[in-house]
């Protein structure tokens, strides 16, 4: 009988070591292979809030939007998150005819700054609602040069729906050739 179960010991103690060095590979590679996802889903997570904590007072930038196109993917289960990014686009896309430009813009400061601050929680940063709204550093240069980048691609644009780009010549004159005086004959 002390034979029989010495015997089955050894038999477990084989069959346990075969599983061992069989499954401690496959689960290094699973836990390292969960550790990489979870350093990808962060670090594209840390780009899309850098995007948009950078471009602030930016609104219609257009990596700035292209981050917010990508919240539902990158955020989804963040629940808070997914909704105020949903909370702003449909201040985005609702008409506000009894609000003056400059109450939309301050309704869309504010809706912004809770996105932005409900990312910043999802990513371990303590910023609160205010900072993140009035704590932007833009010079007024900055938004001169958006603007005429604006400006310069709608005349462009005005340029290219033409049929015909309007051509304008303009006559040089001609320049004064001076003749040299001829010398009279001699006799």
């Amino acid at each position: 009988m002390q034979a029989m179960v010495e015997s089955s010991i050894l038999w477990y103690t084989a069959a346990f070591n075969v599983v061992a060095i069989i499954a401690a590979p496959m689960a290094a590679l699973w836990v390292q292979r969960k550790g990489d996802d979870r350093r990808a889903l962060r670090q594209r997570r840390e780009q899309i809030f850098r995007t948009l904590w950078v471009n602030r007072r930016r609104p219609f930038y257009l990596v700035r939007i292209d981050s917010l196109n990508m919240i539902d993917v990158e955020f989804f289960g963040e629940t808070k998150v997914v909704d105020a990014w949903a909370d702003l686009f449909a201040h985005y896309c609702a008409p506000h005819p009894e609000q003056t430009d400059a109450q939309m813009t301050k309704t869309r400061e504010e809706k912004y700054a809770t996105l932005l601050y409900e990312i910043s929680q999802v990513l371990g940063y303590n910023f609160g609602r205010t900072q993140i709204r009035d704590n932007i550093y833009r010079p007024v240069l900055h938004g001169e040069i958006d603007e005429i980048e604006l400006e310069t691609r709608r005349r462009v644009l005005d340029l290219l729906k033409n049929d015909a780009l309007p051509v304008r010549f303009i006559r040089e004159p001609e320049p004064e050739v001076a003749v040299p005086a001829m010398k009279a004959p001699q006799q």
